[in-house]
């Protein structure tokens, strides 16, 4: 029997993200017959964590838990814990992350922890960067393996990185893998002098099982019986709830009776709810929190909502396809990338106007939502067989531009 070849995955943590999602996703679908698997986490925490395979071995954090969550808890937290210099490395972090765009902040706190962590113990024959930042220049400096690769899972563009700082990283990978076809052409044009290296690889999505999950567990339990309007995001500005706020607080004091349930946790978590109070809806806009299983609330919503500002390829759309759900999305970049507008959803301005305008179409017009769910039921969005592409990388079988 051939001997399997070792292969590292990175990431920062295992929160209930799309990235995290996908993340566990392939190492469900993973062949551990050929590959021998480790996973290196940042932070080992997250929804999510519980999903890694058996098969898989978790290696010890590259930070103690007292590292995690806000500076107010972490810097005390470390000092009780015996860590004094890596509290004033968390304190620095947390200054550097307040300002500039968003690679230039991780390019900030990069130049931080970097001192803080050791080199993997091990050599690999394939070591898979899951996400930009921190993963991605962890692999490229204190990893060693016959191939390196990273994924960035958004538009590179539009997520605000800093292509300056990060050119000398990508430059040091094989691969560079993106999640759509509107992603892989941000990709060239950032870094045309590596465009031979970027690939396309789908998120993996198994509507069978997506299927079989929403059939499992509780759902809505609050008794309300009109129309439902699901998001599920990490709460942060890239998501773009805030433009929708004021889009469903309008609807609503038109007399539309409705209620928006909203499905994960973040950042911008006690901005939201203030701003929800401060527009008098606080009772329609129900905050869920993290769901181990968010699949009951989608198949029985009637509305699934996606306001991003940017997004790669969103797992969450890709799943309220799967589940033939009524989508309406924002003009992000890649919006088209994944619902064709007035066929199986519909695609509105990045405004509150346009949001509103977009629900108060579908809310009031049944007719329409069973039009675009009947498209989406003639779909298959199945695609497990793009782990071949991955496989093929690993391999160094993965030579022709794709």
């Amino acid at each position: 029997m051939p001997k399997k070849k070792r292969v590292l995955f990175i990431n920062y943590s295992l929160h209930s993200g799309g990235v995290e999602k996908s993340l566990v996703t392939i190492l469900s679908l993973f062949d551990y017959s050929r590959y021998e698997v480790d996973l290196q986490l940042f932070l080992d925490e997250g929804l999510f964590l519980s999903r890694v395979p058996p098969q898989v071995r978790l290696l010890p954090p590259l930070f103690p838990a007292e590292y995690g969550g806000n500076i107010r808890r972490a810097f005390p937290a470390l000092l009780r814990g015996g860590h004094p210099l890596l509290a004033l490395g968390r304190l620095l972090v947390s200054l550097a992350g307040l300002r500039g765009t968003m690679g230039r902040r991780l390019a900030k706190m990069w130049k931080v922890e970097r001192l803080f962590l050791r080199p993997a113990r091990r050599r690999y024959d394939a070591a898979v960067a899951f996400m930009e930042g921190q993963p991605l220049y962890y692999n490229v400096t204190k990893v060693e393996s016959d191939v390196k690769i990273g994924f960035i899972h958004g538009d590179y563009g539009a997520m605000g990185l800093c292509r300056e700082y990060d050119l000398p990283f990508i430059g040091k990978l094989d691969f560079l893998c993106t999640v759509s076809e509107s992603c892989l052409s941000a990709l060239k044009r950032a870094f045309p002098g590596y465009a031979g290296r970027c690939r396309l690889i789908y998120n993996i999505l198994s509507a069978g099982f997506l299927r079989s999950l929403a059939e499992e567990g509780p759902g809505y339990a609050d008794g309300f019986d009109g129309p439902r309007v699901l998001s599920i995001a990490r709460l942060s500005h890239q998501k773009g709830l805030d433009i929708a706020l004021p889009a469903v607080a309008a609807l609503l004091r038109g007399g539309l009776s409705f209620r928006w349930y909203i499905i994960g946790v973040g950042p911008e978590e006690e901005k939201l709810r203030k701003t929800a109070e401060q527009l008098g809806v606080r009772e329609q806009v129900v905050f869920l929190g993290e769901r181990a299983n968010p699949y009951p609330f989608l198949k029985d919503c009637d509305v699934y909502l996606q306001p991003s500002r940017f997004e790669g390829k969103a797992i969450a759309v890709d799943e309220a396809k799967a589940l033939c759900r009524p989508i309406l999305l924002t003009a992000f970049s890649t919006a088209a990338d994944q619902i064709s507008s007035g066929e199986n959803g519909l695609i509105v301005p990045m405004t509150p106007e346009g949001v509103e305008n977009g629900l108060h179409r579908l809310l009031t017009d049944s007719a329409l939502r069973e039009r675009f769910s009947a498209a989406l039921a003639r779909e298959d969005p199945s695609n497990e067989g793009e782990i071949e592409k991955l496989y093929a990388l690993m391999d160094g079988r993965g030579t022709a531009e794709q």
